[in-house]
């Protein structure tokens, strides 16, 4: 079986890429080329003039049909099973070696998304649930395996992990989570980071994604609640529960 391409969606960071997966490509708006190549030494191809991150995505997606996409601001790839802390940081070959078995254990399985642990706390890693067939997969480190029902929406600005995760359990029930392994991104990256989906998220986006995913998904989209990890959520941050 052949292996899975590794692609990372970027604009306006071309010096501040982080990851170094063997055998990645950098997927660039064409008037960035020159910049990229300047300060990175991987494969990289351009798309014509794109706005916003999921129709990027889509590009990406019609081009490879299989491909495992990762965020620019990946710093790391961890193992979350062990406390021994030079054991759990994995090499960036390492990393390539995890998504690429992840790749073919989900194609074997009849599964076309998977995924990672979404949290880089160990604490939270359930020994007795390494790998999970039904959950929410960050759209920072995914895979999705060629198929004629998943895709991604112009209409949403910031949530294609939510739009993905939910679209596929609408039409697959199932999907591939490695809860093993967490691909960590730069902290606070999201909204204060130069470049990328700083540029296009705002609290009116959030608003806007959340509304939209709940008229589409119904009561499987909530609003949450409370804090996490000591922070205090926005107004519109949203969870799903998917019902199987």
């Amino acid at each position: 079986m052949g292996q899975i391409k590794i692609v990372i969606p970027t604009a306006d960071r071309a010096e501040t890429v982080y990851p170094k997966i063997p055998g990645q490509i950098l997927c660039v708006p064409k008037n960035q080329e020159d910049q990229y190549k300047e300060h990175n030494d991987c494969e990289i191809i351009t798309h014509p003039k794109i706005k916003g991150l999921a129709l990027k995505r889509q590009w990406i997606l019609e081009k490879f049909k299989s491909v495992f996409m990762m965020d620019d601001d990946i710093t790391k790839a961890e193992r979350l099973y062990t406390t021994d802390n030079e054991h759990a940081h994995m090499t960036w070959t390492e990393a390539e070696h995890r998504i690429q078995e992840t790749y073919q254990t989900a194609k074997q399985a009849g599964i076309y998304l998977f995924g990672f642990n979404d949290t880089p706390n160990p604490k939270h890693y359930k020994p007795f649930k390494p790998i999970q067939l039904t959950g929410y997969i960050n759209a920072s480190a995914f895979g999705i395996i060629d198929n004629d029902k998943l895709h991604f929406t112009k209409e949403t600005t910031a949530a294609e992990s939510h739009w993905i995760t939910l679209l596929n359990a609408y039409y697959f029930r199932k999907c591939y989570i490695d809860n093993r392994y967490h691909f960590r991104q730069k902290l606070n990256s999201t909204f204060t980071l130069d470049g990328g989906q700083a540029m296009n998220r705002t609290m009116e986006s959030e608003k806007n994604d959340t509304m939209y995913l709940k008229k589409i998904f119904g009561n499987a989209v909530e609003i949450k609640k409370g804090q996490k990890d000591g922070k205090r959520l926005h107004k519109y941050q949203r969870t799903i529960k998917i019902p199987f």
